[in-house]
């Protein structure tokens, strides 16, 4: 039961999200044709747009990751990049070519690869399996590592070295970052309201700096009222990973066609939010499914990169040689010479 309501929010959630995507997009471009230096923010399309993207996060995918595997509920973002291009399409011009039309089964054939194989068991069903899983998961190193990556990436752009692929890493390990955080904060959420009295149930911020022991013994003290350093610090990794992913997000819209965007950026954040999900909560079952599960990965990846290659692609068509408009067959000097 929980699988279906893990896959039902998480499906839901990716349809809310595309279609605020497509919205701030829409707001950026009529900023743009404006010819006005005004910030976004400032714009009700985009604000709204933010809303719903945020919005299908929370009470989707956030709610999602509580019940099921980031193996499962990162390839189905490929929902939210299905509605932001077909409403792309339909409402901001960007019409979409055979080619690219090819590119996206491609792609969703990868996302299936991957679909079959994933592992779907939670990562904790009870207050005992939480505990044991965030004190083991060695998440406080997994984020030390990826924050000292960010400061060099993020160094690399500002220094005027931009390209797409840069943002696409940024905002992908930001979005990871994110991902990590709220599958610990949702499950913690989801077993808090289910435990019972008697039962002790540690904030994961506090297992994962103070040790479970320690956790659970401030937990259970009656002493203990308002947040710890641990907790304070755990939300303001969660608020910066936020701020960057939409930061470096919204530039990358502002430079490159969301056809040429997204794709690359949803192949890139599913393989780290993926593995980094797998790797903190250890929910492959044996190496067996192990070996299955990586096997099918690698294929899904490799499909969605190849089925990526024809999105942009399809921007430049270059016209038959006998339909091409030639100087001379312009008949400029005539009008020259009237």
């Amino acid at each position: 039961m929980g699988y279906f309501v893990g896959l039902t929010a998480a499906l839901v959630g990716n349809v809310v999200i595309g279609t605020g995507q497509c919205m701030q997009k829409s707001a950026l471009n009529t900023l743009q044709r404006s010819g006005k230096q005004t910030p976004r923010y400032k714009s009700p399309l985009w604000v709204l747009g933010l809303a719903l993207n945020y919005a299908g996060e929370i009470f989707g995918n956030s709610l999602a990751l509580s019940y099921l595997s980031a193996a499962v509920v990162a390839p189905l973002g490929i929902v939210s990049v299905i509605v932001n291009l077909l409403l792309a399409e339909r409402f901001l011009g960007e019409r979409v070519t055979p080619n690219q039309r090819f590119g996206f089964s491609v792609i969703m054939a990868g996302v299936g690869c991957i679909l079959l194989v994933a592992p779907r068991k939670a990562a904790a069903s009870t207050a005992a399996e939480f505990i044991e899983v965030v004190a083991s998961s060695g998440i406080l190193t997994l984020f030390f590592t990826l924050f000292f990556v960010q400061a060099i990436l993020v160094l690399l752009i500002r220094s005027g070295r931009q390209s797409l692929l840069l943002y696409v890493v940024v905002a992908s390990i930001f979005g990871s970052m994110n991902v990590m955080a709220s599958k610990l904060l949702t499950m913690f959420m989801r077993l808090k309201l289910a435990a019972t009295a008697m039962v002790v149930l540690p904030n994961p911020a506090d297992i994962v700096f103070y040790g479970a022991k320690a956790a659970a013994a401030a937990a259970s003290s009656s002493s203990s009222s308002g947040l710890s350093l641990a907790q304070v610090v755990a939300g303001l990794v969660m608020g910066l990973s936020i701020a960057g992913q939409e930061s470096f997000r919204q530039q990358a819209l502002g430079r490159y066609p969301v056809m040429e965007f997204q794709p690359v950026f949803f192949a890139t954040f599913n393989v780290i939010a993926t593995l980094s999900g797998l790797v903190l909560f250890r929910e492959l079952d044996g190496w067996l499914h192990g070996a299955v599960f990586f096997s099918a990965f690698t294929v899904g990846i490799g499909l969605i990169a190849y089925g990526s290659r024809f999105l942009p692609r399809a921007r430049a068509v270059g016209l038959p040689s006998h339909i091409r408009l030639h100087k001379d067959n312009l008949h400029l000097d005539e009008y020259k010479m009237q």
